[in-house]
Order: structure tokens, then C-alpha cells, then sequence
């Protein structure tokens, strides 16, 4: 991440991470937040992810990829 911190694990997990330490997310379902990452990086960081897949794995795995393709965080 941005700020220094460091996830591993698969990609539900990674998400799952990042959801922990977001603040007012805790009730959303995976797929609600990957969908308010999507809307708040078009919003405050002007990118657009790509975040196709219909089942949970899939969208966590292309929330990461996308992350790391248009550099909001970096492959460790």
C-alpha cells in the first residue's frame, strides 16, 4: 500500500486486509467494497479500475491487479 503497509495472502485475503483498515466499511460485503474502492480511487485519486469477475475471488484478484497496473500500490 501507499502507506507502507505490507499484505500477503491471496487476493480475498489482501482485500479483506485492506477492508479491516478502512474506516465505516465493516458491514459492506466483499463485493459492496471492492465497489467503494473503485468509487473512491475514480474520486480522489482520478483512476479507473477494471474490476470485472462474478464471483469474490475473481473481483478481489482484479481489484489487485488493477491496483498494482495503475500503480496505487506495488507488487513486494
Amino acid at each position: 500500500m501507499r502507506d507502507g503497509r505490507v499484505f500477503q495472502g491471496t487476493a480475498v485475503q489482501i482485500v479483506r486486509a485492506m477492508q479491516d483498515i478502512a474506516f465505516g466499511v465493516e458491514r459492506l460485503s466483499l463485493p459492496e467494497y471492492i465497489d467503494w474502492v473503485v468509487t473512491n480511487a475514480r474520486r480522489f485519486d482520478e483512476v479507473e479500475l477494471q474490476v470485472p469477475g462474478g464471483t469474490d475471488e475473481e473481483m478481489a484478484a482484479s481489484l489487485v491487479a488493477e491496483m498494482i497496473r495503475t500503480g496505487l500500490t506495488s507488487k513486494g
